[in-house]
Parts: C-alpha cells; structure tokens; sequence
C-alpha cells in the first residue's frame, strides 16, 4: 500500500484539463483562420504568434530554444483526424487546414473519454514533449537517448493506476516502487553500465544491486518529474507540489509530490483495466444526465460558457471567435467569424437554430438582426469541377438529363444542349458509365480536351 505523505507540499500546481482547452482553441483557428503549414508542417510564426496568448499549455523548447507548443498540439490533431490538410483545386494551390472526418466524433465525447484519448496518445507518440521542469547531469548522453523516451510513460501510467485520488505522495517513493515492481529495468541497467562504461572485471560487488537503483534513478527521474509536472498536470491527470524552487527553478526529487485527481483516476483506470471490466465502466456511464443550458448570449455578441460543456463548446466554434477557454469560456460572435462559418456551409437559420437551442435565454434582438444583416451582406461564389457533355440537339440533352445513371451524378442542364457532370468527392468521374450510356442510345462521343482530375480536398497528414 502507498504511504501518504503527513503534510502536503508547500507549493501546489492544480491539474486542468488546459490541453482538452487547447484542442478546441485550435479547432476553432482552423475554422476561422486560412493555415498553411510550412515545408516542415509547421504553423507559421505569424498564426502562431496570434494563437499562442490563448493556450493555457506550458512553452515546450526545441533544440532552438522556440516554442513548439503550437505545433505539438496540431500534431496530434492530424495524427487523430480532428483536422486534416485539404487542397484545392488550383495549380500550385498550397494544403491548409481543415476539419478532418473524426472532428465530429470527438465533439461528441465527454471529458473523460477525450482524456483517455489524449493519455493514449501521449505514451505512444514520439512528437509529444515533456517539459524540462528537471534537468539531467550535464554531459549524460545517455539520458536524451533513453529516459527521454516515451517508453518510460507506459510504466507511469501503469505505477500510478495503484494510487487512489485525493491524497499526496512522494515522487522519490513512486520511482522507486516503478524499479521494484519492473524487474527488468535491473537488467537492462546493468547491460547499459557494461556497455558505456566497459565490463568490470573480477567478482560483482555486495552492493551492485543498489548502484544499479541509484544509477537508473538519477537518469530516469527527471524524466517522471516532467511528466508529471508538464503533461500530466496538463491533462488533468494530476496535481503537482514542491518546496519554493531555486537554483534557476528546478525541482528537486526529495521535495516533489503528487496527488492522482478524480479525473486521472478514472482515466488511468480505462486505459489499464482490462477490457472486460472497461464494459462494465462503459454499461454503468450510459446513465449520466445531460448537462443543463450553460450558454449566455449577451448584447454586446460575448457569449459565455458558464462550464466545460464539451458538446455546446464544439458547437459554437465554427461561428465565433474564441478569447479564453476555460472553466467559464468567453467566446465573440463577430461578422468575420460568421462569415468564415458560411464558408465552411453554415448558414444564419443554422446558427440562429444552434444559438437559441443551447442558450438559457431568449437572444437579444440586436444579436439576431445583426446576424441576419451579416448575412445578407455576404455574397459568395462556388466554385467546381465538372463534365461537359454538348449534345446535338434539345430533346436528346433533356432525356438524358433525366437519365438514372446520369441523375445519380447529380447531372445538370445548363442550357438546353449542355449538360454538366460533377467530379464526385474523390474527384473523379465514372466516365466508362457515361461512354456506356451514349453507346447505348447510340450517340456518338469526341472527348475534347480532357483533363486529369485533381487533389481536390484530398485529406494528408
């Protein structure tokens, strides 16, 4: 059994789910923003600099010393398909950002099933950074090609499943029971000591076992205390404490501590119970009430979130402006905002619709009429690809124009000779069907000028 510890820390960080926050920051950036990521995929300093200010997510620093928060987080949006890379149809057009086919899936989710998705994604992703709130000896080569890995995570998450929510404990203690409990770290120290520092000749020493311990420890635990006081803490898994910090602000592993949070506890436990029992988690989850109406649409176009309502939060990105995503969200209905939201196929019977189901009040009739103003303001153009098919007279365009293979295709009549095919969603036309059909009502074809389909909107991560 873990042993509490009698006093808790003197200085606590509280764990907020700041990177469920940051999701959706960047979720509503891509609505309301034309990104293009660079030659490296990353965003472009000049967005990045607009968006960082709203993330809540501590700075992660490359090799460069630049922050690559920004870019972290979208990793992992493309990654899970939140959000993907169209192009359109245009020669040199560049990919930019849009939302990707699992986005509705994971609005739908709630808190916790969305953590769990992140805690997965965290001890198997490569591009997730830990900060280094601890730092390695100096000139310990070693710890950036091994304890900096991910493949430390699994054992943390696994360790921790042990701890019940609500009391502290010490992190020295906690590293310690991940060595006792893996055996096979003992092995892996051993053969990592001969191999870096040459084999010892003569009889093992009474005291390898514990030389081995203190050698793992000092190479593994900053890597646990940046996990903890970084990530974790950032997804809500876990509060964090500490003596007031010094020496350039790095913690020191005698004075750290942590408390699993209600949250973290249900999250670890969905990610490391077996399945069978997750099931019954799942059986007994299905019951929970709708949360009640927690939106306010004040006069002045803010709209206020009164809780982290994930399914009213994602309904109201793609039309509004966000300013802070929190416990109590503060988003802007703008004309830019709306606009950007018709682009993207809204339209002001739409968003009146999904504005006066979710709020706890009657609009403000300014708020309605200038949105509707907006609306007839805008003026927008589609523009798309299509199959012309010139026939030679009236009577054979209209009959084929009604045609079932032809009208599956969403064929339309332009003029009453012409008729235009559209590319389907892969941007592509079945024209063997099409050559079929004229063969069958004997009419005969001259493709002219026929080019090769393009990229249309085609997703890339």
């Amino acid at each position: 059994m873990q042993e509490k510890l009698a006093a808790g820390p003197q200085q606590i960080t509280t764990g907020e789910t700041a990177f469920l926050y940051d999701v959706a920051t960047l979720v509503n950036a891509v609505y309301q923003t034309t990104i293009e990521l660079t030659r490296e995929s990353n965003v472009p300093k000049r967005i990045t600099k607009k968006i960082r200010p709203l993330l809540k997510g501590q700075e992660r620093p490359s090799w460069s010393s630049n922050d690559v928060y920004v870019d972290m987080v979208m990793s992992f949006l493309l990654k899970a398909k939140i959000i993907m890379q169209i192009q359109p149809p245009l020669d040199n057009a560049k990919f930019r950002l849009a939302p990707g086919p699992a986005l509705a899936p994971w609005t739908r989710k709630n808190v916790l099933e969305q953590t769990c998705q992140l805690l997965e994604s965290w001890q198997e992703g490569y591009n997730w950074i830990d900060v280094p709130r601890a730092a390695p000896e100096q000139g310990n080569h070693f710890y950036n090609s091994y304890t900096s890995s991910h493949s430390l995570r699994p054992l943390l998450l696994k360790q921790l499943y042990a701890y019940p929510a609500g009391a502290w404990y010490s992190v020295e203690t906690l590293i310690r029971e991940i060595w006792e409990d893996h055996p096979e770290l003992a092995k892996q120290q051993q053969w990592r000591g001969a191999y870096y520092t040459g084999y010892q000749k003569g009889p093992p020493k009474k005291n390898d076992k514990r030389n081995l311990f203190i050698e793992w420890a000092i190479q593994a635990a900053p890597s646990f205390i940046n996990m903890l006081y970084s990530s974790l803490v950032e997804i809500g898994v876990v509060d964090v404490g500490n003596d007031p910090l010094v020496d350039d602000n790095k913690l020191l592993l005698s004075s750290c501590a942590f408390r699993i949070t209600e949250l973290g506890e249900q999250a670890i436990a969905q990610i490391i119970k077996p399945k069978s029992d997750k099931s019954e988690d799942k059986k007994g989850s299905a019951d929970t009430p709708p949360p009640q109406k927690s939106l306010i649409v004040q006069p002045n176009y803010e709209l206020l979130l009164l809780q982290p309502d994930l399914p009213t939060l994602y309904s109201l990105l793609p039309f509004t402006q966000v300013k802070q995503i929190q416990m109590v969200s503060t988003l802007l209905l703008t004309q830019s905002s709306v606009l950007r939201a018709l682009q993207h196929g809204f339209n002001a019977e739409k968003i009146l619709t999904t504005l006066q189901e979710l709020s706890q009040k009657e609009l403000p009739q300014n708020v309605v009429y200038s949105l509707q103003d907006w609306v007839r303001q805008h003026k927008q153009a589609t523009i798309s690809q299509a199959m012309l098919l010139e026939l030679s007279d009236e009577e054979t365009a209209t009959r084929l124009s009604q045609h079932p293979t032809l009208t599956k295709m969403d064929v339309r009549q332009l003029t009453p000779t012409l008729l235009a095919i559209p590319f389907d969603e892969s941007s592509s036309i079945n024209y063997q069907s099409i050559q079929l059909l004229l063969d069958k009502e004997n009419i005969s074809s001259n493709f002219l000028a026929l080019s090769k389909p393009s990229r249309n909107y085609r997703g890339y991560y």
